[in-house]
Order: C-alpha cells, then structure tokens, then sequence
C-alpha cells in the first residue's frame, strides 16, 4: 500500500509539473510574440513635415498621429537626407511618452549643431521606424 501511494502521487506530481511548466512556457511565448511583432509602424501617420534651418542649425518638425486602435510606445522617427538621389546622412528622435488612438504628438529631429551641420544635401525623406 506505501509503494503504491508514493507511484501514484509522484505520477500526479509529475503530470501538474508538466502542465504547470507547459502553460508558464506559453504565457511566456504569447508575451514574447506581443512584444516582438508590436504596433504596426504603419498605424503612425506623418503630417506637416518640413525643414528648418535657423542660425546655422538644421531642424525636421512636424506631427504623428497614431491611426491604430492601441496606443503606441517609443515611437522612432527618423530623417534621411539625399544628394541627388544618393543617402549622405541620418538622425532621428523618439516620441515622449504613450501616443494613443488618434493622437498627435508634434515632433523635432535637431540635425547636426552649429559648428557639425548635417551633409550638404538636396532631399530628405522622414519615416517611422520602429514602435512598440
């Protein structure tokens, strides 16, 4: 009767083990997948864009309005600039804070300083690149 007692409960012992784990390793994953694939940077739209050169300082402003129906995390928008076609130069800036459905946040990527301005350039294409 021991013997028996101690088989089976180390079989249920076994099997809650099992299917605790399972479970935990699951939760885990559907987190992971959330965070890896996130927002969709497409729901982030971009208005007003334009450049601004002032005292010898380059500057990109304009706005983002999240067209999703989640909010949207660390929002990175980024500015690249072209001579004749050709990409010559890149920075970029993060949104503050949480942008939720239908919000706009006003942003501004400071290219450069005074005495290190940006490339010599003729475009510039602003994008967003990355949120969570």
């Amino acid at each position: 009767m021991g013997i028996g007692f101690c088989i089976a409960s180390g079989v249920s012992y076994y099997i809650a083990w099992q299917f605790y784990f399972s479970k935990a390793e699951e939760e885990a994953l559907s987190k992971m997948r959330a965070v890896s694939d996130g927002p969709d940077v497409k729901a982030v739209a971009l208005s007003d864009v334009e450049e601004q050169k002032h005292d010898g300082t380059t500057s990109v402003i304009g706005a983002a309005k999240n067209t999703g129906a989640t909010p949207i995390r660390s929002v990175k928008v980024q500015a690249n600039f072209f001579s004749h076609g050709k990409f010559v130069d890149q920075y970029s800036t993060y949104l503050s804070g949480s942008l939720g459905p239908g919000e706009v946040q006003y942003f501004k990527i400071t290219c450069g300083c005074k005495d290190s301005p940006p490339a010599e350039h003729d475009s510039f294409k602003v994008e967003v690149v990355k949120s969570y």
